[in-house]
């Protein structure tokens, strides 16, 4: 048992190691989610200038992220790691979604396929937002385009019917179709008050019209009246 010391080293600078790497990688991790949050949040706001400077971190981020986790399979597949690469996905294919482009390729991106579809699965809550946005300002019709594309995200991920060991998106989609059922009620409604509005306008505009035709006529009666007085 002379290399007992030796081993027992050995092993515990590897872990010491692995530790490091770990509470490195967690701050990463947080930071890639944070500026995934604030580039969706500059998208809602229009501001896409900004939206794109916060992608193009957590893209750094995330690259580094992998380089230092790729060694410990552990560690690159842990939870923290598959969030962060998860809220890129989600802010990169809304960016996309947004500016009418395809999306991207996980391959291109560099994320693993899991990540990919569970991120995927997750822009369709924002582009729900997007939809109940544009019955706010009054245009439900373009809130049928972000649910057309709701539906496509949900047509597409619903193929994959497979253990949730194998991959972990059966929940997701369940509130994807759960979320579009919803958006889809609501912009019906939306539709409908839309519509009844208009026609209360337009019906508005008729009585206006009636009551100015009414007034003009009482005014030609009386100014005949007073014709006929001047004739007699």
């Amino acid at each position: 048992m002379n290399n007992l010391e030796g081993i027992i080293d050995k092993i515990e600078q590897h872990i010491d190691d692995k530790d490091n790497i770990r509470e490195k990688t967690l701050r990463l991790s947080r930071t890639i989610i944070i500026h995934c949050r604030k580039s969706i949040q500059r998208m809602h706001q229009q501001e896409y200038d900004t939206a794109e400077k916060h992608m193009k971190k957590a893209s750094a981020h995330l690259a580094e992220l992998y380089d230092q986790t790729r060694e410990h399979q552990d560690l690159f597949n842990a939870g923290y790691v598959e969030n962060a690469a998860q809220e890129f996905v989600e802010s990169h294919c809304f960016f996309n979604i947004l500016h009418g482009e395809d999306l991207p390729d996980p391959d291109e991106i560099q994320t693993t396929y899991t990540s990919y579809l569970k991120g995927l699965c997750d822009v369709v809550g924002e582009l729900r937002r997007k939809a109940l946005d544009s019955v706010l300002q009054g245009t439900p019709d373009e809130g049928q385009s972000y649910l057309h594309k709701m539906e496509e995200i949900y047509d597409a991920i619903i193929r994959f019917d497979y253990p949730s060991s194998l991959i972990p998106i059966k929940r997701k989609q369940d509130i994807a179709r759960s979320l579009i059922e919803k958006t889809r009620g609501e912009l019906a409604v939306a539709s409908c008050e839309h519509r009844i509005e208009y026609r209360t306008d337009e019906f508005r505009g008729l009585l206006d019209d009636l009551q100015k035709t009414k007034h003009q006529r009482k005014k030609e009666v009386k100014n005949n009246d007073l014709d006929i007085d001047r004739v007699w």
